[in-house]
């Protein structure tokens, strides 16, 4: 059984309205032992590519980290037999001036765990729809996989890479995916993420929209034959009913490419844990 959701959101995130302690109190009840909170620093985000409103002097996709800070501390006292984690999802982009930043954010200790995610291809958030107006699904598939490649290589201070094909969640539904008509980019990237002991996410939001998770089994399937071996498991939940969403359904996913256990990450460091239990 799948016991902690790695990949949680809260309303220190521009898009998610939920307290910290109702996601607290969802995973609670779903039987989880522990979430890692990883609320989104996209550095830079283009305030055109948002359909939310934000709060006087809220710049989109950050957040008081002080604040983060005493909120999670305060939520582990009233908690303590239930393990709560300090994470961020840090938002890639190679300008100098977002490097910059993301470094500074990997460097504060009291991180326990750093997802590293690309939501951005040149600029454009393939979330809505607009993006994809006259565009070619497997020339921007193309374009968001070299993009990462570049991201990561460029920045690699995260500790898992998130939702490693992103951008497939919201491709048109006539869209037929095939892992393999990117094979090359995708063997580049894990075998980085590999090289530098990086975890590779799979990430069960992608459920609700596609019959797969993030990345497609394929590419889990291929990251183990390559030799991966360190899993990240999350839901990527922005409110309570998602939380350790199809979980169940992971974990028999997961085994079935072959992977024993899945890891969660304290103060960076990995911890094992079973799966199939």
């Amino acid at each position: 059984m799948i016991l902690y959701d790695m990949h949680l959101h809260s309303d220190f995130s521009s898009d998610s309205t939920t307290p910290v302690g109702k996601q607290i109190e969802s995973a609670r009840q779903t039987g989880l032992h522990g979430i890692c909170l990883t609320d989104h620093m996209d550095y830079d985000f283009p305030e055109e590519e948002i359909d939310f409103t934000l709060s006087p002097g809220e710049i989109p996709f950050e957040f008081n980290l002080p604040d983060y800070f005493s909120q999670l501390k305060k939520i582990r006292q009233e908690n303590p037999d239930f393990t709560v984690l300090t994470g961020v999802e840090c938002g890639l982009q190679t300008t100098a001036s977002v490097l910059k930043k993301n470094t500074v954010l990997s460097q504060m200790e009291e991180f326990d765990f750093i997802i590293g995610s690309l939501h951005l291809v040149n600029k454009k958030d393939p979330y809505y729809p607009s993006f994809w107006n006259n565009r070619d699904p497997k020339e921007a598939i193309r374009q968001y996989l070299d993009q990462l490649y570049e991201n990561i290589t460029a920045f690699h201070h995260f500790d898992s890479l998130g939702h490693l094909d992103y951008i497939v969640r919201y491709a048109p539904v006539s869209f037929s995916y095939e892992p393999s008509v990117f094979q090359e980019q995708i063997d580049a990237i894990l075998a980085f993420l590999i090289r530098h002991d990086i975890a590779l996410e799979f990430n069960t939001s992608g459920y609700k929209k596609t019959a797969h998770g993030n990345p497609h089994e394929d590419i889990l399937r291929r990251y183990k034959d390559l030799g991966g071996t360190a899993i990240t498991i999350g839901s990527d939940a922005h409110s309570p009913e998602y939380v350790a969403y199809h979980f169940h359904q992971a974990e028999s996913l997961l085994t079935a490419c072959g992977f024993k256990e899945y890891y969660t990450f304290s103060k960076h460091i990995p911890v094992s844990h079973p799966l199939d239990q």
